[in-house]
């Protein structure tokens, strides 16, 4: 009797291993993501990076399966497949999001650090305004040590030299080259190249990670002066995210807002300056303007692209203005 008794308790206690074992499995919920750019990409790989510890820190609970960048699903077709539930979730451009939420873009013209954003309140607003266009915005990948420059197939001597010049522009730096007196052309940043190589360019807006390099062969100037500032935003499904426990979105969220910001940032300072150092070393000194010119370059960047904000969202635009300026 007690061998059958030790034999049953045994055989239950199994069972209850192996039921408490598919619960566990069950309970890690998982999304499947895209991103703006490929893994090879040196923001591409920034993306990885975010996957990598995001997975460990909520190992059990949450897991992001990355499915793979513009050849996965088209850089400005994201943020609509995300919506509609293509796919779950999509790290991307800010104005990427402009054809669904036309602020969206807003988040790249701030002069403010990632903290001061958070203390004001911003984070929280920007999910109420995507939330009421269907997407979840879960938080920001944010690089505010990262500018936009203008890079050029030819060389200027001044300011005025960017008139009448077709510039590859992604949405938001659109109405700052406008008031530069460029003409901006909108396209993704797979296109830049054989844009520039044949001529349908005379130039590009973009960040200087990878520069030297991806673009060898097609740069003749770019202009030091930097503005704005990078972002990448974290953008889920509704749907995908009701699917996930409250108490682990809870997680997710604390960890996108609070824990991974300060490292993103970090780890970007190392490739930043070596990114510029691989430019000078190109032979690239690129266009220095005085200080005089730089004060008025600034103040038409930076006006247009408030100006076009708010033309678009009165009311939201006089907000987040407020929050995201000094």
């Amino acid at each position: 009797m007690k061998k059958i008794f030790t034999v049953y308790f045994a055989l239950l206690t199994g069972l209850l291993f192996v039921v408490d074992g598919q619960q566990a499995k069950a309970a890690e919920a998982k999304i499947k993501l895209v991103t703006m750019l490929p893994a090879k990409h040196p923001v591409g790989k920034s993306f990885a990076g975010f996957v990598k510890r995001i997975n460990a820190a909520l190992k059990g609970e949450f897991q992001i399966d990355w499915r793979g960048g513009p050849e996965a699903v088209p850089q400005f077709k994201q943020p609509a497949a995300v919506r509609l539930g293509s796919v779950d979730a999509t790290i991307t451009s800010p104005s990427y999001v402009n054809g669904i939420l036309n602020v969206s873009g807003a988040s790249n013209y701030s002069n403010k650090t990632y903290d001061e954003r958070k203390a004001v309140g911003f984070h929280d607003y920007f999910a109420k305004l995507h939330e009421a266009k269907g997407l979840i915005y879960v938080g920001e990948l944010p690089m505010s040590n990262k500018s936009f420059h203008i890079f050029l197939r030819n060389p200027i001597k001044k300011l005025e030299d960017i008139k009448g010049l077709k510039i590859r522009v992604f949405p938001a730096i659109a109405p700052a080259v406008k008031a530069l007196g460029g003409n901006p052309i909108v396209l993704p940043m797979p296109a830049i190249y054989t844009s520039m190589e044949r001529g349908v360019v005379k130039g590009f807006v973009t960040g200087i990670p990878g520069v030297a390099k991806i673009y060898k062969g097609v740069l003749g100037d770019w202009i030091h002066e930097g503005f704005y500032t990078a972002v990448f935003h974290f953008l889920v499904n509704p749907k995908s995210w009701a699917k996930i426990p409250s108490a682990t979105r809870a997680k997710v969220l604390n960890y996108v807002r609070n824990v991974e910001p300060p490292i993103y940032e970090s780890n970007w300072k190392p490739p930043i300056n070596s990114a510029y150092a691989a430019v000078d070393k190109a032979g690239l000194p690129g266009t220095k303007f005085s200080p005089e010119v730089t004060a008025k370059f600034n103040k038409i960047v930076y006006n247009a692209a408030w100006e076009a904000v708010k033309k678009k969202a009165p009311n939201e635009g006089a907000k987040l203005e407020k929050l995201l300026m000094k």
